[in-house]
């Protein structure tokens, strides 16, 4: 019997070392990789055929958007599309691919429509939209760093949007 328990001590001794290694280990990496990778940046490739339904055209877009910073707790962003004509308004929703879903910020509106986009802004948890009403720019860096962000951009001849592009996180 003394032997059993012995055994047994020793087993459980051992296995509560391993798992401390591991829990320790996995700590270690988790944390190497966030300093390493820094807070999340993402960026949205727009085109005509992330359109839902699908839009033939010959422009393209890119909107980047800064990594989220917790002192100013806000995103920056810059937006270039060329090739698109009489362009109305720019917008980020909420929403995967395949599937059209809630406006949750405004990036630009043009009266009278211009042609291209070239601009700068800063996304503030005030001017959120929608379902991100009321919550923090950090909620909506999360979701954009998830894949759950698209952009598209809105003109005369295709209201409902001429060019879009999921968010993603860029390499």
């Amino acid at each position: 019997m003394k032997v059993n328990v012995s055994i047994f001590s020793n087993i459980a001794a051992v296995a509560a070392v391993l798992a401390t290694l591991m829990i320790t280990a996995a700590t270690h990496g988790l944390t190497d990789l966030v300093f390493a990778q820094g807070a999340a940046k993402f960026a949205f490739n727009l085109t005509g055929s992330e359109e839902v339904p699908p839009v033939q055209t010959s422009a393209t877009g890119l909107a980047d958007i800064s990594p989220y910073t917790i002192a100013g707790d806000s995103i920056t962003y810059n937006v270039n599309a060329t090739n698109i004509e009489d362009v109305t308004a720019g917008h980020i929703h909420f929403g995967k691919p395949g599937e059209n879903g809630p406006i949750v910020f405004t990036m630009f509106k043009y009266d009278p429509p211009r042609n291209e986009v070239l601009e700068t802004g800063t996304i503030t948890a005030d001017k959120l939209e929608g379902p991100m009403a009321g919550k923090q720019v950090s909620d909506l860096a999360f979701a954009g760093a998830n894949g759950s962000l698209y952009m598209n951009i809105h003109t005369v001849e295709n209201p409902n949007g001429e060019i879009r592009g999921t968010s993603s996180v860029p390499p």
